[in-house]
């Protein structure tokens, strides 16, 4: 078996590939281990897949060393490859989708991840592209966009710059015209605020937007929320960030949520979206639920869906 351990040194606050080397090194005799700093956006994807493709008789296990963007990157790279799993021992600001399953603190155990079991979830996909976590559209990609601008000011943590995200975006234009349909069904036409298509529970640093989401279900999980006022807005974000939303009558009256297996969402005009907080725009979405398409490693020890 080979480890791979494929660092992306901008994830985080700071560069931590001198860390992760350490780790490693301390850990596994040089055979039996690989690591690759990647250097440019979607590099961690590329050498993913050429690697995968080079070892075809060999059982790999690769660790996205960094955030969400990061495992993205190697989830996509290694897909459709029977011999890897993904795992994630992580140095990204947010790694919201490891919430799931358990604590950041939980997948920084070394030993734990590397013995740990291999678990089949579920991906979405969206054109060319896997999504791990979730794809939002709206204004909390509105937000996404602000957020990677303020992540990298001093003292400002990976929480910090999304709310400071929220409360920019606020001051800005913050619905959008939908016109959305789940299986081939008419879902909402009209002005929201936002649309959450999740796999996983939470992102934004721990906005937990799907709570009764399940990463191995066949299904994903959508929630819309329609148009309110910003006074309104302010007083009911924060069940929204907790994932009480659903549960609390004056906040989901605002909500539409509803799990599928393929969602279509248009809009007149190009709308920002955001793959594991990587960001794009369209004026049209169309994703699908790819049952146990990746192999995951959970750390040993640690409950299956913890959180689920």
């Amino acid at each position: 078996m080979k480890h791979i351990f494929v660092i992306n040194p901008v994830a985080g606050k700071k560069d931590s590939t001198g860390v992760i080397k350490e780790a490693v090194s301390n850990k596994f005799n040089s055979e039996d281990c690989v690591i690759y700093v990647t250097k440019k956006p979607l590099d961690a994807w590329r050498f993913v897949r050429d690697y995968a493709a080079a070892h075809p008789d060999e059982s790999l296990r690769f660790y996205a060393c960094g955030g969400d963007g990061t495992l993205n990157e190697v989830v996509n790279g290694a897909v459709g490859f029977q011999n890897a799993a993904v795992g994630c021992y992580p140095s990204g600001s947010g790694n919201d989708f490891l919430k799931y399953f358990g604590k950041k603190k939980d997948f920084l155990d070394l030993d734990a991840l590397v013995d740990g079991e291999i678990v089949d979830i579920d991906l979405l996909r969206f054109s060319d592209r896997y999504v791990v976590n979730i794809l939002n559209i709206g204004f909390d990609a509105d937000v996404v966009s602000k957020m990677i601008k303020y992540k990298r000011l001093p003292l400002v943590t990976g929480k910090g710059a999304y709310h400071l995200g929220v409360i920019v975006s606020l001051l800005s234009k913050m619905t959008h015209k939908f016109k959305i349909t789940l299986d081939g069904e008419p879902f909402y036409e009209g002005d929201g605020l936002l649309c959450a298509i999740a796999n996983g529970i939470c992102y934004g640093g721990g906005y937990y937007c799907a709570p009764e989401a399940k990463v191995d279900d066949g299904k994903l999980d959508i929630c819309f929320v329609r148009s309110l006022s910003r006074p309104r807005f302010i007083r009911l974000i924060k069940y929204y960030k907790n994932g009480t939303h659903l549960a609390t009558p004056k906040v989901a009256r605002y909500i539409l949520y509803k799990k599928g297996a393929e969602v279509v969402i248009e809009s007149p005009e190009p709308v920002n979206y955001a793959i594991d907080g990587e960001m794009g725009a369209s004026k049209r979405i169309a994703i699908k639920v790819e049952p146990k398409a990746m192999r995951f490693i959970v750390p040993k020890g640690l409950k299956k869906g913890a959180n689920a």
